[in-house]
């Protein structure tokens, strides 16, 4: 008896097997579907965080794009600020004073301050008595036949019945021939640009205190500057090149 209901369970019938198959048949599509939906999801969140982080990439680069602008901006305007024209003796002789623009002092403290137009602004200090005045400096085409690299040039004081005095533009590397049958040389920094003012050429070789030397501007802001310029550009070349990288795997 036994026997016989253990064999009629083993002989189920074919629509009962059917049935259990089905049966296990869903559950494995339910967990696919299940398993899918997880990974389309992760494949949805994975999708979306590369898409912000290029995103962010990106907002980043316009920021460093902006503010590599504005300081190549302020780079090209400290340069111009503090750039220092080379004396042009031609152009003096043609009476363009250009090249003169700047300040030039001498080591006894006096300065002139010179403007495009070769007007002179002169300040300082004269056997004990300070001086202020403004003179007009003119060029000359003639040539010095002592010094035939240099130029010189007339400076009239405004507002003076005094007469006038001669201011000589010296390039570096030029030195003055010697005055006074050898006995007076020039004393001044040949390696410097210079003016050397005065009436008489002996007057003007035996003070070398009171030659004029172009003063150069503070270069420490621009120098600042330039530094912060270039590492801007390397932080921009840095996302440029992340931006670039994800861009095409997240296309791939």
């Amino acid at each position: 008896m036994v026997v016989a209901i253990l064999a009629s369970l083993f002989l189920l019938s074919p629509n009962a097997k059917k049935e259990s198959n089905e049966a296990i048949s869903s559950v494995a599509k339910k967990e696919n579907t299940s398993k899918e939906a997880i990974d389309t999801s992760k494949a949805s969140e994975n999708e979306k965080k590369k898409e912000e982080e290029i995103q962010k990439l990106k907002e980043q680069l316009a920021s460093l794009d902006s503010k590599v602008a504005e300081s190549e901006k302020l780079v090209d305007k400290l340069k111009e600020e503090t750039a220092v024209p080379k004396l042009d003796i031609e152009a003096l002789r043609n009476n363009d004073l250009s090249s003169l623009k700047g300040t030039w002092r001498t080591p006894s403290g006096n300065e002139y301050v010179i403007n495009e137009s070769g007007e002179m602004y002169a300040t300082g200090y004269s056997n004990g008595q300070k001086f202020e005045y403004t003179a007009e400096l003119k060029g000359s085409k003639g040539q010095d036949s002592r010094n035939s690299e240099t130029v010189s040039l007339s400076a009239w004081v405004k507002g003076s019945v005094a007469g006038g005095f001669v201011v000589v533009a010296v390039p570096s590397g030029v030195v003055m021939q010697p005055g006074d049958d050898g006995k007076l040389t020039d004393k001044s920094n040949h390696d410097e640009e210079r003016l050397f003012a005065g009436q008489q050429y002996e007057a003007m070789l035996s003070r070398p205190e009171d030659v004029y030397y172009r003063v150069k501007p503070d270069t420490s802001k621009l120098e600042e500057e330039e530094k912060n310029l270039a590492q801007l550009q390397a932080e921009r070349e840095a996302i440029k090149t992340s931006l670039e990288s994800k861009e095409k795997k997240n296309n791939n």
